[in-house]
C-alpha cells in the first residue's frame, strides 16, 4: 500500500526521483518512532533521522558512545583495531570486468565501439568514483573473497602498511561485508547490546523474528558500490561512521530491472534455511530520472547515528563514502501478521 508505479505508460513524461517512496522519521521523537513503527507495518521504507540536542527526555535510537556526543565523528577504525585487530575476516574482492563481444572485436580492428546504454551493467559510473564488489551475471555474486586480518585491512583503507595496493596512494581494493559480529566479532558485538536493546524496545512489537547470524558488519572506503538487489527479509541498516548512498526502487519496478536468478541458487539457500536475495545486472547508477522508460527511484545518504528501515522486496544499489564507512545491518524475517512464512532448513520449496 502507498506505492507508487513506476512503469510509465505511453506518451507519459519521463519518471523522476518520487520523494514519496520514503517516509522520514526524526530519531528521539516520539512522533518519529510511532511513524517508524506505521511504516514497518505497512512495508514501506522509512529513515530515522539523528537530531541533535535530541528532544527533552526521549532516548536516541543509536546511542551516543556508538557515534559521538553532538554528532561528533566516531573513530571506528581505531576501535576497531583495539578491540578486534587481530580477528580474521572474509573481504569481498572488486569485480573483474569481462569485456563484451563488441569490445573483443574492436580490439581485433574489427566493428565500431559499442554504444554504452545507461542501463548496461558495463556503463561507467565514475560519478560515484568507487569499486563493483560483486557480480550479480554469478551465480555467486560475491564469490571473490579472501581472509584478511582486521587491522590489514584497515591499513589499506588508511593507504599504509603491507596491504596497500600497488602504486602509490592507491586504495586498497576490499570490502569487509556482511560479517557476522556474535561470531567473529564478538568484542564489537557486545557494544551493540544497548543498540540491539533499543530496537528491540521501541521496534521489536513489528519487526519478525531476526535473522540468525545478524547483526553483520560492513566495513569500506573508497566510494565501495554493491550490485543493485533486493533482499526476502526486513532490514534495519544503522550507520556508524562515514556515509552510506541508497538508490531504491520499489517492487514493482521489477519488470524494467531484469532480475537474475536460478535454481540451484535457491536451492543452496532453501538448503541452509534462507530464502535467496535476487540481483539485477542493470547499473542503478547510471539511470537518470530524464531517462524514458526508467523505473522511478529514490536516493538518499545517511550518515553517523541514522538507520534505514527497507522492507522485503524493495530493490536497493548501495555505495560508501570516500573516507571509511562503518554499517550494521540488523535483519529480521518478514512477520507472520504480513502473510510471510520463513523456511526452516532442509524444508523442501514445495512443502
Amino acid at each position: 500500500a502507498g506505492v507508487p508505479a513506476v512503469a510509465p505508460a505511453a506518451g507519459d513524461a519521463p519518471q523522476r526521483p518520487d520523494p514519496r517512496l520514503l517516509s522520514a522519521a526524526c530519531v528521539g521523537d516520539a512522533t518519529g518512532m510511532a511513524e517508524m513503527a506505521e511504516a514497518v507495518r505497512g512495508n514501506r521504507p522509512a529513515i530515522a533521522r539523528r537530531s541533535w540536542p535530541a528532544p527533552c527526555g526521549e532516548e536516541p535510537l543509536v546511542p551516543d558512545a556508538l557515534v559521538g556526543e553532538r554528532g561528533a565523528e566516531s573513530d571506528w577504525l581505531g576501535r576497531l583495531r583495539d578491540l578486534c585487530g587481530d580477528r580474521e575476516v572474509v573481504a569481498r574482492l572488486p569485480r573483474k570486468r569481462s569485456p563484451s563481444w563488441q569490445e573483443a572485436l574492436q580490439r581485433l580492428g574489427m566493428g565500431s565501439p559499442p554504444a554504452s546504454s545507461p542501463a548496461s551493467p558495463s556503463a561507467s559510473s565514475s560519478a560515484e568514483g568507487g569499486a563493483m564488489f560483486g557480480d550479480a551475471r554469478l551465480g555467486r555474486p560475491y564469490s571473490r573473497v579472501g581472509k584478511a586480518r582486521l587491522n590489514d585491512v584497515i591499513d589499506g583503507f588508511e593507504g599504509d602498511g603491507e596491504t596497500r595496493a600497488a602504486g602509490a596512494g592507491a586504495p586498497a581494493q576490499r570490502y569487509v561485508a556482511n560479517v557476522p559480529v556474535q561470531s567473529v566479532l564478538p568484542e564489537f558485538a557486545r557494544l551493540l547490546r544497548p543498540l540491539e536493546r533499543r530496537i528491540s524496545k521501541e521496534l521489536g512489537g513489528v519487526l519478525g523474528p531476526t535473522i540468525p547470524g545478524t547483526p553483520v558488519l560492513y566495513l569500506g572506503a573508497h566510494g565501495q558500490r554493491t550490485p543493485l538487489h533486493f533482499d526476502p527479509t526486513e532490514n534495519l541498516t544503522v550507520v556508524l561512521q562515514g556515509t552510506k548512498r541508497f538508490r531504491l526502487f520499489p517492487p514493482l519496478a521489477s519488470p524494467l530491472l531484469r532480475p537474475i536468478g536460478g535454481p540451484m541458487a535457491a536451492f543452496a539457500c532453501w538448503a541452509h534455511g534462507v530464502v535467496p536475495a535476487v540481483y539485477s545486472d542493470v547499473d542503478a547508477w547510471a539511470l537518470a530520472g530524464g531517462i524514458d522508460c526508467s523505473p522511478a527511484f529514490a536516493d538518499l545518504v545517511l550518515g553517523p547515528g541514522e538507520a534505514l528501515y527497507l522492507p522485503p522486496g524493495w530493490w536497493h544499489a548501495v555505495s560508501g563514502s570516500q573516507e571509511p564507512n562503518v554499517t550494521v545491518v540488523f535483519g529480521f524475517a518478514p512477520s507472520e501478521e504480513k502473510g510471510a512464512r520463513y523456511f526452516t532448513p532442509w524444508r523442501l520449496p514445495f512443502l
